[in-house]
């Protein structure tokens, strides 16, 4: 077993080691592990040829489903800033307030968390970074602001699908499935205290090199709003209501209290941090703001009909393009094509389109400029969702062996054992990252997790959660991810700084949790 674990946990050593250590570029580092990967699933588990070529043929059209929300980011992007309107954008963030930290905490925490509700998968970095790029923020600062800020909200993406899917999927009863996720959500509500003031830590750290104690310190007050005006909402959310609405509601409600809050200039300092050397506190038309601010309530009222409303959700997701048994293994792949958030964000680029006048001329134009910005990341893409997808089919294997991701999470709940509540969350930092998911972190070890819980007598309720959770807080270092948000900004090999920065942050949080896991578990 112990030869087994090494092999099962070597392609995730190598991803360290050549990515986070060596810093080389991911996009040399993903065909190279995928390359060693394959070899150890052949030698190793066995696996059948055809299935490894169609795992790899189902990893492409994947990354393609993915690039297309990345593609279509950014072309609204490309047409708003040929159109001039990222400047009236820019003009209403700065009347908000002109002060990078709040509109840090504001773009990527709130309008991140609405936008991750509504859609999910990538969408709020892919949308985050760009605004704030546009602000004069470093696109590193960026990426990684809009990562860290891309957790507490997770678990109730797109409408729940971590919870109704992820979970929902492996036969677990109803009245368990509803402990889970208000367990959850008191579980991010402890944890999720850190995240707007860890956001503004980043972006005092790339501002100030003196005072940064003090830069931190005097946002604290507006960052607890930030986190009140979200986390209360959504928690309420989340016990009284159900799975659907805690972060799309937390979201909107958050940004109503600190946008109106950073406006009357409540709990805000004295001082102002801009990126922004030549701040002007100009009030923006209303008509231009209207303008600017259209196509973003285009996606999210499109995405929100999409998803809350029974009738049209079952329209839209029964008509789908599917490829079954791909190369006559059992291997299936389906696409969404009038469900997926690309399909809603390129229908706003349309109408941006036809209501700015865009001349077909500056079509090509910004066609050229993001076909451009994701060549690069597209063939990473391809490689990493590949190798998730070889380690996934490795259970398929002739010798009945247990796939590497059972693999792995069986040997550290044997090394831990009762210690197991601060190894949960990690198993589900772990799927994330792997599969860039939470539903599908949710789903490779939801059973495995359950059964653990089992065998250690702890509380399923409390273990599951810890693993909804750490799937969650897994997205801000899932490799697939940052590439996404790398794209939208024309970041190209920057992985390894991003992962380096953001690692301790996911392991604060999950700490926390498992800490709050253990109190109410042996003081409740």
């Amino acid at each position: 077993m112990i030869a087994l674990t090494i092999f099962a946990i070597m392609p995730f050593l190598l991803l360290i080691i050549l990515i986070i250590f060596l810093k080389l570029p991911t996009i040399k580092v993903m065909p190279l592990v995928w390359l060693i990967t394959l070899l150890i699933v052949l030698s190793i588990w066995h696996l059948n040829p055809l299935l490894i070529s169609a795992s790899f043929v189902k990893g492409a059209l994947i990354a393609i489903e993915i690039m297309l929300i990345i593609f279509s980011a950014i072309w609204l992007i490309a047409i708003l800033q040929e159109k001039q309107k990222i400047k009236t954008l820019h003009t209403l963030l700065v009347s908000i307030s002109p002060d990078a930290r709040i509109q840090a905490i504001i773009i990527a925490w709130l309008f991140g968390s609405l936008i991750e509700g509504i859609a999910g998968f990538g969408t709020p970095a892919a949308l985050a970074a760009p605004l704030l790029v546009s602000l004069g923020f470093n696109p590193i600062l960026a990426v990684i602001t809009s990562l860290v800020a891309n957790s507490t909200a997770v678990s109730f993406g797109a409408a729940g699908t971590p919870i109704l899917f992820g979970l929902g999927k492996l036969g677990f009863e109803n009245d368990l499935l509803k402990q889970v996720y208000q367990t959850t959500a008191i579980f991010h509500f402890i944890g999720s205290i850190i995240i707007p003031i860890l956001i503004a830590y980043f972006v005092v750290s790339f501002k100030e090199k003196n005072e940064k104690i003090k830069r931190i310190l005097e946002i604290v007050p507006f960052a607890i709003l930030a986190w009140l005006s979200f986390s209360v909402p959504y928690i309420f959310i989340a016990l009284f209501i159900g799975p659907e609405l805690p972060s799309i509601i937390g979201g909107l409600v958050g940004l109503i209290i600190t946008s109106t809050a950073a406006h009357y200039r409540i709990l805000v300092p004295k001082k102002i941090l801009s990126f922004d050397k030549k701040i002007k506190e100009q009030k923006p038309k209303f008509k231009s703001v209207i303008t600017a601010v259209f196509p973003y309530f285009t996606i999210i009222f499109l995405l929100l009909i999409s998803r809350t409303i029974p009738q049209i959700k079952e329209i839209l997701s029964n008509i789908t393009l599917e490829w079954k048994n791909i190369l006559s293994t059992e291997i299936n792949y389906q696409f969404l094509p009038l469900y997926t958030p690309s399909f809603y964000i390129i229908i706003a680029s349309i109408i941006c389109i036809l209501l700015f006048n865009v001349k077909s001329s500056e079509i090509k134009i910004t066609l050229a400029k993001t076909i451009n910005k994701i060549k690069k990341p597209l063939l990473t893409l391809v490689f990493a969702l590949a190798l998730v997808q070889l380690i996934l089919v490795s259970s398929n294997n002739t010798l009945n062996m247990p796939g590497i991701p059972i693999v792995i999470a069986e040997s550290l709940a044997n090394i831990f054992k009762n210690s197991y509540i601060f190894i949960a969350p990690l198993i589900g930092i772990f799927g994330a990252f792997l599969a860039g998911s939470n539903t599908l972190s949710n789903f490779l070890f939801g059973t495995v997790q359950s059964q653990t819980a089992d065998s250690l007598n702890l509380p399923k309720t409390i273990i599951l959660a810890l693993q909804v959770v750490g799937g969650a807080i897994g997205n801000m270092i899932a490799v697939h991810n940052i590439l996404a948000a790398n794209a939208t900004v024309g970041l190209v090999n920057k992985e390894g700084v991003i992962i380096r920065r953001i690692i301790l942050v996911a392991l604060i949080y999950a700490l926390i949790v498992s800490l709050s896991a253990f109190f109410i578990i042996h003081f409740s």
